[in-house]
């Protein structure tokens, strides 16, 4: 296929993925060199490549941050997306592979399928993204393509089609080429029934059929095999990728929408949008519901290039939207695209500047950090603060990024879960306008109790109705509306530090004296009264359990049987086949990342672990009231 680069009219979004080391980053250098966009590959091992930029991705050699770079093949820009493949960055991942058009999944020809590869290759199915396997490191000691592709036959999808040859596999003379088109015909065969009866009536069709023919085999992923080392293979990926993978137009008809997947901070503390466009068009001082465009740069061949208008497909980084967070969308989001499906952290660490005259300025970082990800959290425990967290590489990063980012150099405590407190009993608690323990114009009096696990937050209005500010509030709904708004303080920190949940509360007295009270005097009565309500009730801590399925080799079950046990893991149901085994069962939140581990151990490499937050019960040894 004919890629000499011209102004491209397509765009083709491309997510690269692995499990750690099995060549993904070296891959994206293979394919921006043969795609024109860089001279020569940059090594992971002297930190010369293009995607990973941050200091700790060079120095540990793995991916952190998804990183875009963009080469030009025939009419098509291609976004190469490089996402990461810890599993303490699976967010990361996920909010990645949603502005995707395809993917290549990255497998070691040598190590084989791991345990990161299933999650990721989930994720894509579950996300509907197309995607070609690469079987890589064809050229190294112990390599074995074909044990590879009956891996991902066993442990990803049955349905594969083998597009590369690979000859003196495992040496330094490995050589690949492409399938002959008889055999390629052979496989297809067997999934595409109008090009069985071609071939019957017509001989071996051509090579535009059979590739038809792949494209519209949904259920059918190919497998290429090469080396990113030595770029072998890489030529026949890339030209797999644009025959298979759908492409945008670049139409600029239609609403503006586009997805924002990474927030980065520039020299000038700006905020910075990476933003996939998927219709209509977004230009320089466009007006829209996170800000105004002040500035964008569109993604090219050898980096981000500034623009002021980029279309449909393309890759933007966006400033001016101070009121964006990722996972934003820009104007409207079409029904078509799954929404990403991740859990927010279940650890958090405390976290403390080195310089204690640095702990307000690292406050006000960690704030600013937060605001851009919704998924980090900081909450003030008991005078500390405290950072969520998915795992101990994450706070490595964090810590990096605010000694590099803010110049803040802190240290992070022990990962510990996040609890909840629930009522233990009931409780009440009033303040009267005119007392002297109540400065504000208004009288609130409110009962707590424990509501059904799961159900959050309750709000009954029990009291007079005619003591209630409604030349305030407008109606009955709004004052309930604006009350369960000013619960959120409250109950961000019950009497142990954690966030109060399952409670009941009703309001039962309600009161004001003439041309009072202000909005404001209500939102600081209903903290007062509720904290003191719930510090009345006493709360019981309860910490997070998850719902875990736990699939393994069949003959692994022994070794597995007994992590399990170690862990406390509640069994409740069981499947056994020849080859595979799955556990379902509830497990404590706080000793997944432990069991995750010895697990891989147990089952060599290939146990799965999903994990995902069934309910909260009560610790065993609960705080001692008034000690937190």
């Amino acid at each position: 296929m004919d890629r000499t680069p011209v102004l491209p009219r397509h765009w083709l979004n491309l997510g690269v993925l692995a499990h750690v080391d099995a060549g993904k980053t070296s891959l994206t250098e293979a394919l921006l060199q043969l795609g024109g966009a860089v001279a020569q590959r940059g090594r992971v091992d002297d930190g010369t490549t293009q995607t990973d930029s941050l200091a700790m991705e060079r120095r540990r050699g793995i991916t952190i941050r998804a990183a875009v770079a963009t080469f030009y093949a025939a009419d098509v820009g291609v976004n190469i997306v490089d996402t990461p493949g810890h599993p303490d960055f699976i967010a990361e991942v996920d909010r990645s592979l949603s502005v995707l058009d395809g993917a290549v999944l990255v497998v070691s020809a040598v190590e084989g399928i791991q345990a990161q590869t299933i999650v990721l290759h989930r994720a894509l199915r579950r996300l509907k993204v197309p995607t070609i396997f690469f079987v890589n490191k064809v050229d190294r000691s112990g390599a074995d393509p074909a044990r590879t592709i009956r891996q991902i036959q066993r442990h990803l999808t049955e349905s594969v089609v083998t597009l590369s040859a690979v000859h003196n596999p495992g040496t330094a003379n490995a050589r690949v080429e492409a399938v002959g088109p008889e055999a390629l015909c052979a496989e297809l065969a067997g999934y595409d029934d109008a090009l069985l009866r071609d071939w019957v009536d017509h001989g071996v069709p051509s090579a535009e059929r059979l590739w038809e023919s792949l494209r519209s085999t949904k259920q059918v992923s190919a497998v290429l095999a090469g080396s990113a080392r030595t770029a072998a293979g890489v030529e026949q990926l890339i030209d797999a990728t644009l025959r298979l993978f759908p492409t945008s137009s670049g139409d600029h008809t239609g609403q503006t929408s586009g997805q924002v997947f990474k927030i980065e901070r520039s020299s000038k503390r700006a905020r910075v949008c990476s933003i996939r466009l998927r219709t209509g068009t977004l230009a320089v001082r466009d007006h829209v519901a996170q800000g105004v465009v002040t500035a964008l740069q569109i993604q090219q061949p050898g980096g981000a290039v500034a623009g002021t208008r980029a279309t449909a497909g393309q890759i933007v980084q966006v400033e001016g939207l101070d009121q964006a967070q990722i996972g934003d969308w820009i104007g409207t989001r079409p029904t078509d695209v799954p929404a990403p499906n991740f859990l927010p952290p279940a650890l958090q660490s405390t976290i403390t500047a080195v310089d204690p005259g640095q702990q307000n300025d690292l406050h006000k970082a960690l704030t600013e950090l937060a605001d851009i990800d919704p998924l980090i959290t900081l909450r003030v425990r008991q005078d500390e603060l405290h950072v969520s967290l998915y795992g101990k590489v994450q706070q490595e990063v964090i810590a990096e990024t605010l000694a590099t980012e803010y110049g803040i150099e802190v240290v992070l405590g022990q990962p510990s879960v996040i609890c909840v407190e629930r009522p233990a009993g009931q409780g009440y608690a009033v303040l009267r306008y005119g007392s002297p323990e109540q400065q504000y114009p208004y009288t609130l009096g409110v009962t707590v109790e424990p509501a059904a696990p799961g159900s959050g937050t309750e709000l009954v209005i029990a009291a007079e109705h005619g003591s209630l500010p409604l030349h305030v509030y407008g109606t009955i709904e709004g004052f309930r509306e604006a009350v369960f708004r000013y619960l959120d303080e409250p109950l961000a920190s019950g009497p142990n530090g954690w966030q109060v949940t399952d409670i009941k509360i009703t309001v039962v007295e309600s009161g004001y004296p003439p041309a009072a009270p202000h909005p404001a005097h209500v939102r600081y009565t209903t903290a007062l009264v509720v904290k003191e309500a719930v510090e009345n009730a006493g709360t019981t801590v309860c910490e997070p359990i998850d719902r875990v399925s736990v699939e393994f080799p069949s003959e692994t079950m022994p070794e597995v049987l007994k992590v399990l046990s170690r862990y406390g893991a509640i069994s409740e149901t069981t499947t056994l086949s020849s080859e595979l085994a799955v556990v379902r069962g509830a497990v404590r939140t706080g000793s997944i990342d432990a069991l995750r581990n010895e697990l891989t151990s147990a089952a060599h490499g290939l146990a799965v672990l999903d994990a995902r937050l069934d309910h909260y019960a009560p610790i065993r040894r609960q705080p001692v009231r008034g000690r937190g």
